[in-house]
């Protein structure tokens, strides 16, 4: 995972909850996480606003990985409260 400063600035995580993140990227296979999104900006809602994460996991089996990918988008959901929008950094391309 990135730093925990940025996301900890827009949404305040507790310490508990962090390490629930760095577990469940441990257990799913998470190489890199990123934040993205309103969570970035002065506009994020801590009530209303969801949780954009670029997320990039170790190459694994390809059912492994689609377990992985929905296990750790629910496991993120409960860890937070918020729902989140989980995208694959290999499915972002710069044009």
């Amino acid at each position: 995972m990135s730093s925990k400063e940025p996301i900890t600035k827009a949404l305040p995580l507790s310490e508990p909850q962090l390490a629930a993140i760095t577990t469940a990227c441990r257990l799913h296979q998470v190489q890199r996480m990123h934040v993205f999104g309103s969570a970035l900006r002065a506009d994020f809602d801590p009530n209303r606003s969801d949780l954009d994460l670029l997320v990039e996991l170790k190459a694994i089996e390809p059912t492994q990985l689609v377990r992985a990918y929905f296990d750790l988008e629910r496991q993120l959901l409960e860890i937070t409260g918020k729902p989140v929008d989980l995208v694959m950094a290999d499915a972002v391309r710069n044009r």
